[in-house]
């Protein structure tokens, strides 16, 4: 991100969606390689993940990884921008059988990052 580290959670706070994580997860904030803005690192502590399989969590939407991805990029915009921004909701008034696959991978791509 184009912001230097020092002005990152300089009053103790990170952005909402990092601390919205709670305390599964290790963060880290430092300065990028280069003098470049700053990295911040998210992973899991040892033991937070659930034992099911991944293909299983993701599936059903429960997967941490896909929750790190959404509260880093929302951290991000946040930070850059000072909002959120959210695909157009709803793309047409109704559903139908040929805009719901859109609607699908809209959905998500929330939570990937990525259509």
């Amino acid at each position: 991100m184009n912001r230097p580290a020092e002005t990152i959670g300089a009053d103790g706070r990170l952005p909402e969606p990092l601390t919205g994580l709670g305390d599964a997860v290790e963060i880290q904030v430092r300065p990028a390689a280069g003098n470049r803005g700053t990295e911040i690192a998210v992973r899991l502590r040892d033991g937070a993940r659930l034992p099911a399989s991944a293909a299983v969590r993701r599936a059903v939407g429960r997967d941490p990884d896909q929750a790190i991805r959404a509260a880093l990029r929302e951290a991000k915009q946040l930070l850059e921008t000072s909002e959120v921004l959210h695909p157009d909701a709803p793309p047409t008034t109704e559903s139908t059988p040929l805009n719901q696959p859109l609607q699908a991978v809209t959905r998500d791509g929330n939570r990937e990052g990525r259509l």
